[in-house]
């Protein structure tokens, strides 16, 4: 049976001729619509490896290849395209990326064996090159150094460093940072740009006086007309400020006291007053306009510091690469632009190749990506993302990129915005919820998106009305507490058990799911729920507590490459033979035994360790023998 696509869904797989952006919003059937467009070119006779799809992660590029082999298989018009599907471009920018310069390597004189070193192994070499800038730097005694550790520093140069390193992972989303940095003093320090700057600042300031000003509408509804006089009248010389001096001199200010009685919501809007005035307090530091502006010139000694610094760690990291032919992704994405920008042969072989360019998880994309694809484009890039599920800012995402492009497309014909808001996957009660709380959060300020106008989410599963109905409460559920410290419990653990009984309740009640592939109603089992959390360290007492509570649970979490079992394990026989060396047969001597002695490399089992351990017979291993004729020969080796 073919599948039911809605207007714009049908908008989003057969509109061409110029750029287009997709909104689509969670469960609104993007992936499906994605593969679909993919088919209809397909079948318009455009071939599979024409066609350049970029995914966020391998991940979703294996998902939509195999969605995209499902739709073809069986079709004997398309089956010459499912042999060109497993060598299609259908993968991560950074996959892509590395191709082009495997691809061209020799115009970049670096070897086409390129290996992407893991952001865990090259830390340790960033910290030894920032450590080293830092030692020469206090041996010269350089007056602008010193000046900048004694006004930043505390105990240590510690902060300095990690904040330098901050700096620098955010300028190689810059391909022109070597520009950037060269010119940033004549850019940011010329009179225009600072004035501009402090009007920024003041602007900062009168929306937060905006707030008060709404906040103060709110209060005439509840109050008498005398009291609210009188809060007006002391608040008037802030709220009528125009400028920095103005608002300074007039932040002290006077609150009338309440009536008796008053309702409680006033106290909370007073309150609220308060602590906007106190936050324009804090940010007003300086006495006057002038000396605003004097601090500001007077952090260019700072900066001119700064920029030498990540200059003379940026050429002592790229020696140590070449050296090793060691890069990270943002380094193949630089040089993929760079072989783009100074090759028109190359740009040019790539412009033509690709009939389209499809972007899915737009609004994820990073600023060197944005900058790839846009040198490679023809007025032919499909974007599909959506701005309320960016999450990835703190690897660089940039979901301003999407937004402006959004924003742009409403109001010009450089490109076709589409939005996709029906939701296929939730019930109607989830949605509701939903838009109930982003309607109050979420606009162009915060968030990047006017939520109420183009973005509320709509309903489009019948199956929850009709085969899915129940008489159970399917609204959103915010359970509150009392913490009492008395009981013995941290915060987390009554947490974790709140969380455990309502799924221990569920079950027992036999709580009514739907499920979608059988189109029948359920009882729920514990594989229908899912606990998200923001942050790993209490994944160890969700474990612990919910084996109490005798409810299964699976932990799934990302681990670096230096606590991958590879990684502990050679550790572990790095210490081992080190111990051997020494003649120290201690606990510690024991634990790297044990760890060794458990791996996949021996795999002895418990009863034997135990053995071992508890006997001292681990001389007669064959792991113990290995690791002492190591350890005799470690000079020379």
């Amino acid at each position: 049976m073919s599948r039911q696509w809605t207007k714009e869904q049908l908008d989003a797989i057969r509109k061409e001729g110029t750029n287009i952006i997709v909104s689509a919003g969670a469960g609104s059937g993007k992936t499906a619509v994605l593969t679909e467009r993919v088919i209809r070119k397909l079948k318009q006779g455009v071939n599979i490896n024409k066609l350049l799809v970029l995914t966020f992660t391998k991940a979703a590029a294996h998902e939509m290849k195999e969605r995209i082999r499902k739709s073809l298989i069986g079709d004997e018009s398309l089956k010459e395209q499912l042999s060109l599907l497993d060598s299609s471009y259908i993968t991560t920018f950074d996959s892509f990326a590395l191709s082009v310069v495997k691809k061209y390597h020799y115009l970049l004189n670096i070897s086409s064996n390129v290996a992407i070193c893991d952001s865990a192994l090259l830390k340790m070499e960033k910290k030894a090159i920032i450590d080293n800038i830092f030692d020469e730097l206090y041996m010269q005694e350089n007056p602008y150094y010193l000046k900048l550790i004694s006004d930043f520093c505390v105990k240590d140069d510690r902060s300095i460093k990690e904040y330098i390193l901050k700096i620098n992972d955010k300028l190689d989303m810059k391909y022109d940072r070597d520009i950037y940095l060269d010119t940033y003093i004549s850019v940011f320090f010329n009179d225009l740009k600072i004035e501009t700057d402090i009007k920024d600042f003041i602007k900062v300031i009168q929306d937060r006086c905006n707030s008060i000003e709404q906040l103060l509408d709110k209060i005439s509804f509840y109050v008498e007309s005398d009291y609210y006089d009188k809060l007006e009248t002391s608040l008037s010389p802030l709220l009528n400020s125009s400028n920095y001096n103005e608002y300074k001199s007039n932040l002290n200010i006077n609150f009338p006291r309440l009536p008796n009685n008053t309702d409680d919501i006033v106290k909370a809007y007073r309150d609220n007053i308060k602590d906007i005035i106190k936050e324009i307090n804090d940010m007003c530091l300086w006495d006057n306009d002038l000396e605003l502006k004097d601090s500001i010139i007077k952090t260019k000694e700072y900066i001119d510091i700064i920029i030498y610094i990540i200059k003379e760690f940026d050429k002592r990291l790229k020696k140590y690469k070449d050296c090793k032919n060691v890069y990270e992704f943002n380094d193949i994405a630089n040089l993929s632009i760079k072989l783009i920008k100074e090759n028109d042969n190359i740009k040019n072989e790539l412009k033509n190749t690709f009939h389209e360019i499809l972007v899915d998880e737009y609004q994820d994309t990073n600023d060197l990506q944005e900058g790839f694809v846009s040198l490679i484009s023809n007025n032919n890039v499909y974007m599909v993302g959506d701005i309320k599920q960016s999450i990835y800012r703190f690897r660089n995402a940039n979901p301003n990129i999407f937004m402006h492009k959004y924003e742009r497309y409403k109001h010009s014909d450089e490109g076709i915005k589409i939005d996709l808001n029906k939701n296929f996957r939730s019930r109607s009660e989830v949605l509701n919820n939903i838009n109930l709380i982003f309607d109050s959060l979420m606009d162009l300020t915060l968030g990047g998106a006017d939520y109420k106008k183009e973005h509320r989410l709509e309903s489009g599963n019948m199956l929850y009305l009709n085969e899915g109905k129940t008489d159970q409460n399917n609204n959103l559920e915010i359970y509150n507490y009392t913490y009492d410290k008395d009981l013995g419990f941290k915060k987390e653990e009554l947490e974790i058990f709140l969380i455990a009984n309502d799924i221990r309740n569920k079950i027992d009640n036999h709580y009514q799911v739907m499920d979608k592939d059988k189109g029948i109603l359920r009882t729920v089992t514990y594989s229908d729920f899912a606990i998200l959390l923001d942050r790993s360290n209490y994944f160890d007492l969700y474990k612990k507590i919910f084996t109490y509570m005798k409810i299964p649970i699976i932990i799934h979490k990302e681990d670096s490459i230096a606590t991958t079992s590879d990684i502990l394990v050679v550790k572990s026989i790095l210490k081992l033979i080190n111990y051997c060396s020494r003649k120290q047969f201690d606990n510690d001597f024991k634990y790297a035994f044990m760890s060794v002695g458990r791996s996949f490399l021996f795999e002895y089992n418990d009863n034997d360790l135990f053995d071992y351990i508890t006997n001292d017979n681990y001389k007669e291993t064959k792991l113990y023998q290995k690791a002492m004729k190591i350890s005799e020969k470690l000079n020379a080796l």
